[in-house]
């Protein structure tokens, strides 16, 4: 909850702190104005007795800052704690997250602001109409610019007093519960016309996206969320260096590789690893591919508790995440950022990174292998002058790791995968043209050929993919018969 900093005395003086009221629109019906004139009340009632409260409630900061072993932390009964997707407008309201008002929450789509209050009873006004979330405030709104909309992915849409909601939910959560996975969920927490980009059964869509430098963000005013930004370096010479080094095994590349060819549309999963504090070393050891369409509400937060309890059984870390661009750029969007940001914010126990694979970069259609990238976020301090409220992404060098044999976990995992895939309308046809000279097939194995050992294990890998992928493909058009002179 934003405050304002007032100098005070060494002695105890109560405080009074100043909310501006809720003005009514002169058209505004009988109920909403009711229903105004109560958020006033509550506005009034808090900015008189927010000093007493604090004494009341002295432990609450407290509380928030303990150990998650400790005997004391709070679990207040008024709300469920087992997910973040139990906490409404209203719990925040509860724990003071959020203060009731005029015009504190807004939505910038397509060049235009749209501003709502927020009222006592975690609902939306906005011109003359209630909304039970900030879900359905930002699908009206979207829907009334872009009537094809379907969702307005409402937590990552609206800002309360400037800042994203679904940021201030994933801190308070993160607080309360932190050994969920929260915040900005790579699987889940994506917009419709985002998630589905195409829905062809071979790449023949450019989808070529705008490319910022980061320091062009400062004279763009709502970006669209799909926007690359291009990484900023670190620089051992300038005294800037990488704050850590990166082992990645080639299981880790090989899975990412396979899964991101095999489907038009952009994939998700997470990274397994360790940490040594010591060498400053994280170790990507092993991937854990999300089997659920991105942007799947229903069914990302049971595929991500599935790979939690699959870290903690094979006692791994979850130590960063992946996706595809599967025909733009190996770069960040600002979405990408956003979620990377938020897989750092709750992870405090060691580094998290994110990687990016681009499997069908149209800017080179002369490579044929995938372009790869991992990156870490440095967000601008919120008081500099120069902030944009954007993380710059900062481009990490890593060192692949060979291994010399195949784990059964990297083959279950693609069984899987084309378990999951083979019903899909956006899956790889992998016996047609890619690019005019090979078929999909013939790229997936070059890109994972590379990475293997010439000993007899790739070669049977090889085998295996190539068994599993032709199951899921027509078979090839019979030859016509030859013509009859």
């Amino acid at each position: 909850m934003d405050s304002e900093s007032t100098p005070v005395s060494l002695t105890a003086v109560p405080t009074v702190v100043s909310t501006p009221l809720v003005a009514p629109s002169p058209n505004i019906s009988t109920a909403n104005r009711s229903e105004l004139e109560k958020t006033n009340t509550h506005i009034a009632k808090r900015s008189i007795s927010k000093n007493d409260e604090k004494e009341l409630d002295s432990n609450a900061d407290d509380t928030e800052s303990l150990d998650s072993n400790s005997s004391k932390k709070d679990v207040s009964p008024r709300y469920p704690r087992n997910t973040s997707r139990s906490v409404t407008m209203q719990t925040l309201l509860q724990e003071g997250v959020l203060e009731p008002g005029h015009a504190v929450l807004s939505i910038d789509y397509l060049g235009q602001k749209y501003c709502g209050d927020l009222l006592t009873t975690g609902k939306i006004l906005w011109e003359n109409s209630q909304f039970a979330s900030p879900s359905s405030w930002a699908t009206h709104i979207k829907k009334k610019v872009n009537p094809s909309k379907k969702s307005g992915c409402g937590w990552n849409s609206v800002k309360y007093k400037g800042k994203k909601l679904d940021k201030l939910k994933s801190n308070w959560v993160r607080k309360n519960n932190p050994s969920l996975f929260t915040g900005l969920s790579p699987a889940s927490n994506v917009d419709d016309d985002y998630a589905n980009q195409t829905q062809n059964t071979y790449v023949d869509n450019r989808m070529m996206r705008k490319i910022l430098r980061f320091a062009e963000l400062k004279q763009h005013t709502n970006t669209d969320p799909k926007t690359m930004v291009e990484y900023e370096c670190f620089n051992e010479n300038a005294g800037k260096p990488q704050p850590f080094t990166v082992m990645v095994s080639t299981s880790v590349l090989l899975m990412i590789d396979f899964h991101c060819h095999l489907t038009t549309n952009e994939v998700v999963g997470y990274l397994g690893g360790k940490y040594d504090p010591v060498k400053k070393c994280l170790y990507l050891m092993q991937t854990f591919p999300c089997r659920c369409k991105l942007g799947d509400h229903d069914n990302a937060g049971n595929i991500e508790q599935e790979i939690a309890n699959n870290l903690m059984m094979r006692g791994l870390s979850r130590v960063g995440w992946y996706h595809s661009h599967p025909t733009s750029a190996a770069l960040p969007t600002l979405r990408d950022i956003d979620v990377q940001y938020e897989l750092q914010a709750t992870t405090n126990a060691h580094p998290a990174i994110g990687f990016i694979c681009a499997p069908f970069d149209m800017r080179d259609m002369t490579r044929s292998e995938s372009a790869y990238s991992a990156f870490w976020v440095i967000y601008p301090h919120e008081h500099s002058q120069d902030a944009v409220s954007f993380g710059m992404p900062m481009k990490l060098m890593y060192t692949e790791c060979p291994e010399q044999t195949i784990h059964p976990d990297l083959l279950n995992e693609m069984r899987l995968l084309i378990e999951f895939y083979k019903h899909q309308p956006d899956l790889i046809i992998f016996n047609k043209l890619w690019n005019g000279v090979m078929t999909y097939l013939d790229k997936i194995k070059l890109c994972m050929q590379r990475k293997l050992s010439k000993d007899q294990s790739g070669a049977q890998l090889m085998q295996f993919v190539h068994d599993l992928l032709t199951s899921v493909s027509p078979p090839p058009a019979p030859l016509a018969p030859p013509a009859i002179s």
